[in-house]
């Protein structure tokens, strides 16, 4: 049992006191590894099970496959979508030992390394490595990546998104109805904000009448990767200038 800890977020999505509710709502959070929005949605789901009564289960998608014909066109997007695959095959060979709740595990931890200390995605050894902090065998990432029937696996498992009514990610889908798209936040939320988004945004993805609100983002994702990479680049800027001639 949960007790809401927001000063205004007391109910449910149902209207229901927190406080009086036992079973926890399931929702199914459907990934990438390669995509940072989806990581930071993950990021508020996390914090939402501290807050409420919430079990979250983290669901595969994959990029690379709705994508491959315009990415032929931006060999950068081809890159991290490949890359973002072959993390998902690995995914299916923690689910495969695992189970739902080792998924959810290794997906927070290839998160980590990847979008917040920019290791490099698509190499095994950053996979093995978040399997090994994820308390997994991490020998599951050669094998997983060994085996063209992970592949297959994964196709069918984002076969099964889309059914559902997945288009691309974050994508959250409560047990009884469709998966809806979002909600999509640029930075990590604390315990109160998220309890308090979780409030509104899951009473308003479970209503049938409802099919989007949007803006425009005007920020790129507070990641830790992002950050690398701006210091990469003014440090770059910064030697440029030093090696250029002086007139």
């Amino acid at each position: 049992m949960v007790l809401a800890q927001s000063g205004r977020g007391v109910h449910g999505v149902i209207g229901v006191p927190f406080a009086v509710m036992s079973a926890p709502i399931t929702v199914h959070l459907h990934v990438d590894p390669a995509c940072p929005w989806a990581w930071l949605t993950s990021r508020w789901l996390a914090e939402v099970e501290r807050v409420r009564p919430v079990h979250v289960v983290t669901r595969l998608f994959d990029l690379a496959e709705i994508n491959r014909e315009t990415d032929r066109g931006d060999e950068r997007m081809a890159r991290s979508h490949s890359a973002g695959e072959q993390a998902l095959r690995v995914l299916v060979g923690v689910r495969r030992a695992g189970g739902d709740e080792a998924v959810g595990r290794a997906y927070a931890e290839i998160g980590e390394a990847y979008h917040e200390r920019a290791e490099p995605l698509g190499e095994p050894a950053t996979l093995r490595a978040a399997l090994e902090r994820a308390g997994l065998d991490p020998e599951i990432a050669g094998r997983a990546l060994d085996d063209d029937s992970t592949m297959d696996e994964l196709l069918a498992l984002h076969r099964e998104a889309c059914e559902r009514g997945a288009f691309g990610v974050p994508a959250i889908c409560f047990e009884e109805g469709h998966a809806s798209f979002g909600p999509v936040v640029d930075r990590r939320l604390d315990p109160g904000e998220a309890g308090e988004l979780w409030d509104h945004a899951s009473w308003l993805m479970r209503q049938g009448w409802f099919y989007e609100v949007k803006r425009n983002r005007t920020s790129r994702a507070d990641i830790g990767r992002y950050r690398v990479q701006a210091e990469q680049e003014l440090k770059g800027s910064s030697e440029r200038a030093k090696a250029a001639p002086q007139a």
